[in-house]
């Protein structure tokens, strides 16, 4: 089975990443702390062996990415009026690379394991769509073995209902679908204090999310 995963990238300027986290972070600061969840997604990622597409926003910014070093990578901008759109025409990109399986994450979620992506592909090879669950009604993965437009409509996105939408419209597509384990994000200042007692509890987590956690130690 070919696969590729795909991470939606905000380029991490001061005033347009992480602007929830603001009553903790000042705008240089939310931009450090986005760039160093990129770099640790990307690590994790690249830790899989698989192809890497990174669909980037905004445009005109690929020349950011240069210091990852990313050969053999895939770079598309963004496009589309909504998250959603965006997220499919990601995935339209990916299929037309005559890949059998592709799962989309984001930088949000740090310390989830890498397992639970080769989990996700598992799931894939019986499954035609497989959902991972944030604690916040939201998202972290979603992976596909085809494509549907209806997927990705009508959903409020960043929202407590994402997940469960997502979900209804996957199955009135007659896919089948599977879920990975819960996770959370990072969106919210509660959210960065539960990430701080993960790295301080779990090792694993600091491995995981090296560069997030020395951020952190360091900054706060």
């Amino acid at each position: 089975m070919t696969k590729a995963i795909i991470i939606m990238a905000k380029v991490p300027r001061a005033g347009n990443v992480k602007t929830r986290l603001r009553s903790l972070l000042d705008s240089e600061q939310a931009a450090e702390f986005a760039e160093c969840l990129l770099d640790d997604t990307i690590k994790k990622v690249k830790s899989l062996n698989n192809q890497l597409i990174i669909a980037f926003s905004p445009e005109n910014e690929l020349g950011f990415f240069d210091k990852f070093l990313l050969s053999e990578t895939f770079f598309i901008e963004q496009k589309g009026s909504d998250l959603g759109e965006k997220m499919f025409n990601a995935f339209e990109f990916a299929f037309r690379q005559n890949l059998d399986a592709v799962v989309m994450i984001g930088t949000d979620s740090p310390t989830f394991p890498p397992e639970f992506i080769e989990q996700a592909f598992e799931f894939l090879e019986n499954s035609d769509a497989v959902l991972g669950k944030t604690s916040d009604g939201g998202f972290y993965l979603i992976g596909l073995r085809r494509l549907q437009k209806e997927i990705f409509t009508g959903i409020e996105w960043s929202s407590e209902k994402t997940f469960e939408q997502t979900k209804k419209n996957i199955l009135r597509t007659g896919f089948k679908l599977e879920e990975t384990s819960d996770w959370y994000d990072v969106d919210l200042p509660q959210d960065l204090e539960k990430l701080s007692k993960d790295f301080e509890q779990n090792e694993f987590s600091r491995r995981i999310a090296p560069k997030t956690f020395q951020w952190l130690k360091a900054n706060l």
